[in-house]
């Protein structure tokens, strides 16, 4: 991805060039690129694939844009910004984010893969067959992701697979079903034209996998279960990837070209990094923690005996971090713990904590308490903050980005084997595979983690929905799953949840945890006694879907608007 990385700017002077449209520019320039002569050889297909994959950096103030989307969910919590107006239910559409962030970006990648699938017959006879199927199963993977995203945030949407003309561009929305069939179809393509790996110049494009696997996602929510459950299968027959041993170490440095990643986006200082060491670092260490988790979150976590919390005979209210799932330690650091030498610590009464000096430990002010804008739940994010990132107080992270892994394709798999019934040995092993990973043993170990051994529809539901939203928390997947599932007004109404007010100690009723809803805790008559930071609603009229930017109306009369804005 290197490769990419040093060439993908170009791109964009290049599209510039090529969306001039005027009477005086009827001839090719001689001394740059137009749209008469470009695309005409292997170097020209190469620029301007390389900007479509420009298109996958999406960022919204130094973070990855799936980062930011879980914080507006029951997950997590933002300090300010047009996400939080989101997770406030307060959105509308004249929202920014709606119209830039999202919309625009997403339709810039459609664009640019449009123009390089309609014009790149030009550089047929220049280029070998197979170099060229590589390039059109790329760019054709990349505009179904990108619709993919459209049809999941916005629903139908105007539908281009070619360059419109002036009088042809103003089109009503496409329902999402069609378009959906036809992210199949580019899908199909490029799964029939791409390779199971590259050669080390090229890695970070897109693979065959990766084309399985989005397909796979796509027909799951879709509801097209016999799709997902296939493209699934195809994925994990192929032997190609493999689960990560240590999960916490995926979302780090050391994760770096594990097998476990199927698609990724990579960083490079110099060339496009991300803010995550800023934005969700500690206060002590000089970060902002502007996005940080809920403890809906924490009381989600099971026991190390597969049981929840108002179940578990493990569960000590005043030591509610011991014999949890690891995966809790692994995404979120919470109070007691340690990061950078400092002993994490969010009691009111802590205007001091320890920090590591040398052997000893020494005490010093703890910026987590006594600075006004300190985690508003008392929780930080460990997942993607890297240790690496901080010692010279650096703003930016080189950390990739993960969009598909191998642990989703084995989620995906089992959903779709349960939703449609067909419910037999390889379900377990799938749901398995990923849970006994957490606990760092293997698949056969069941001594050593909590194995999952219900057939029964309704409990394997159950099970498959507790491990999404642990596994797969702060990667961007758990709104779209609360929508699918049809369980957000449930969880995203009333009050979001932090720590509690004093000492963990001091809670003596355990929340119920719903299973039904995704798992959500119930705090019932003793919420006063947890932080509350903020007031969450969710709108089920409305809210399944976001609003067409309300700009998009002053440019194309034949949009209609999404129910409720």
């Amino acid at each position: 991805m290197k490769k990419l990385l040093l060439t993908i700017f170009t791109i964009t002077i290049i599209g510039l060039s090529l969306s001039a449209c005027d009477d005086l520019l009827t001839k090719a320039p001689l001394d740059s690129p137009s749209s008469a002569t470009f695309y005409s050889n292997a170097t020209e297909l190469d620029m301007a694939l390389n900007g479509i994959y420009r298109e996958l950096w999406w960022q919204t103030r130094g973070l990855p844009f799936l980062f930011e989307l879980d914080q507006t969910t029951d997950l997590g919590f933002l300090r300010d910004g047009d996400y939080k107006t989101i997770a406030q239910g307060e959105h509308d559409s004249d929202l920014w984010v709606f119209s830039v962030e999202m919309w625009e970006k997403l339709y810039s990648g459609v664009a640019y893969s449009n123009d390089l699938l309609e014009n790149m017959d030009r550089a047929r006879g220049q280029v070998s067959q197979q170099y060229f199927q590589e390039i059109e199963g790329q760019a054709k993977y990349l505009r179904a992701f990108f619709y993919h995203f459209l049809t999941e945030l916005f629903g139908d949407v105007p539908f281009y697979i070619e360059t419109p003309s002036i009088e042809d561009a103003q089109l009503p929305r496409t329902p999402k079903s069609e378009i959906v069939q036809q992210i199949y179809a580019d899908l199909d393509d490029a799964i029939q034209y791409l390779p199971e790996s590259w050669s080390s110049s090229d890695q970070g494009r897109i693979t065959r996998g990766a084309a399985l696997a989005l397909k796979a996602r796509v027909a799951l929510y879709n509801e097209d279960y016999e799709m997902a459950a296939q493209a699934a299968q195809e994925v994990i027959n192929s032997g190609v990837y493999e689960l990560h041993q240590d999960y916490g170490e995926l979302f780090d440095y050391a994760g770096h070209g594990s097998p476990e990643i199927i698609m990724a986006v990579e960083h490079m200082d110099g060339a496009i990094t991300t803010w995550v060491p800023q934005r969700f670092g500690d206060r002590n260490v000089g970060s902002w923690a502007t996005e940080v988790p809920s403890q809906f979150l924490v009381d989600t976590y099971q026991m190390t005996d597969g049981k929840h919390i108002d179940q578990s005979d493990l569960y000590d209210p005043a030591n509610p971090f011991e014999n949890r799932d690891p995966r809790l330690d692994a995404t979120l650091l919470r109070p007691q713990g340690e990061f950078l030498g400092y002993i994490f610590e969010t009691h009111p009464d802590s205007t001091e904590t320890w920090r590591r000096d040398g052997d000893d430990w020494i005490r010093v002010g703890n910026q987590n308490v006594t600075n006004a804008f300190a985690t508003f739940t008392g929780l930080h994010w460990r997942k993607y903050v890297s240790e690496v990132d901080f010692p010279n107080r650096r703003q930016s992270s080189e950390l990739h980005q993960i969009y598909i892994r191998y642990a989703e394709v084995l989620l995906t798999y089992a959903e779709a084997m349960i939703e449609s019934g067909n419910i037999n040995q390889s379900v377990l092993d799938a749901l398995n595979k990923v849970r006994a990973r957490a606990y760092g043993t293997d698949l056969s170990d069941t001594e050593n983690y909590p194995a999952i051994t219900t057939t029964n529809q309704n409990e394997l539901r159950r099970e498959l929905r507790y491990e999404r939203k642990v596994e797969l928390a702060m990667e961007g997947f758990r709104l779209f799953d609360i929508r699918r599932w049809k369980i957000a007004e449930h969880v995203m109404n009333g009050p979001l949840v932090g720590r509690p007010l004093r000492d963990y100690s001091s809670i003596t009723e355990v929340p119920t945890i719903n299973r039904d809803l995704g798992h959500h805790p119930d705090y019932g008559g003793t919420i006063d006694l947890y932080r509350t930071p903020e007031q969450r609603r969710f709108n089920p009229n409305r809210d399944y879907l976001f609003p067409i930017p309300l700009r998009e109306f002053a440019v194309n009369e034949n949009l209609t608007q999404n129910p409720g804005y």
